[in-house]
């Protein structure tokens, strides 16, 4: 199967590929966009989570709504609820390749853990 521009974004991937162990590192708001230009208008907070499942790598988790964890919850272990993963392509500017296939997440909560 190959896959085209509309039928990457339907690949769904099992979030047990990212690890038993997701470490939080970071947390920022996202904003929406239009036109390419940024609003005011807070969508929610971006999650980013090291993964044991690809030997530490980062990950990005967007939440929408309130903020969930602050600075606080850094570098703890944390658990999403509603986690899906899924793939979209990366481009090479100015050509017509992919330079790769990424992943990109969205949960509908998060919390600490302890240990």
């Amino acid at each position: 199967m190959k896959l085209t521009n509309s039928t990457i974004k339907q690949v769904i991937v099992d979030p047990a590929t990212l690890g038993a162990k997701l470490r939080l590192c970071g947390v920022r708001p996202y904003y929406e966009y239009i036109d390419r230009q940024r609003t005011d208008n807070l969508l929610g907070y971006t999650y980013t989570v090291t993964c044991s499942g690809f030997a530490g790598d980062k990950l990005d988790v967007k939440i929408p709504g309130k903020q969930l964890l602050g600075e606080d919850a850094l570098d703890r272990l944390v658990r999403f609820a509603g986690l899906t993963v899924g793939i979209y392509p990366s481009y090479v500017k100015g050509q017509h390749g992919i330079d790769a296939v990424c992943l990109k997440a969205t949960a509908t909560g998060i919390t600490a853990m302890d240990g």
